[in-house]
């Protein structure tokens, strides 16, 4: 297994993080443009403009992440096999948890954390410096 990515705990934190983005990503796209929101979903337009300054953070954090513990085969393989199958994912949510309030605090909940997380450089790659 080393020959394909030595960094297994760096893979794995990468999977989860960029599994959360293309996540984030298709629930925010549902969100968008602002004023035309479908009659069953309650949103407020501040709460999804939060969440997507949270998403595109931890998009670049997650990219900063694997660009410097990962090779780029490993990030183009798996990248490539997440954005393919985590639609399957999604569309397996309630819908109350795809297009509402709940699931959009959630997420803008979970991209605080993997951002903390990230920043503390707690999520699988090299220790930080002391």
């Amino acid at each position: 297994m080393n020959q394909i990515e030595p960094n297994i705990q760096a893979l794995a934190g990468f999977v989860a993080l960029w599994s959360m983005c293309c996540l984030g990503f298709l629930q925010l796209a549902g969100l968008y443009p602002l004023r035309r929101h479908p009659a069953h979903v309650q949103v407020p337009n501040l709460l999804v403009l939060a969440a997507t300054i949270l998403w595109i953070a931890v998009l670049a954090a997650t990219v900063r992440f694997a660009v410097t513990e990962l090779r780029w085969t490993t990030i183009i393989i798996v990248a490539g096999i997440l954005l393919l199958f985590v639609p399957e994912i999604f569309q397996a949510l309630p819908r109350r948890f795809r297009d509402g309030l709940s699931g959009l605090v959630v997420s803008a909940f979970a991209f605080a954390v993997a951002l903390l997380l990230l920043a503390q450089n707690l999520v699988g790659g090299t220790p930080p410096l002391m």
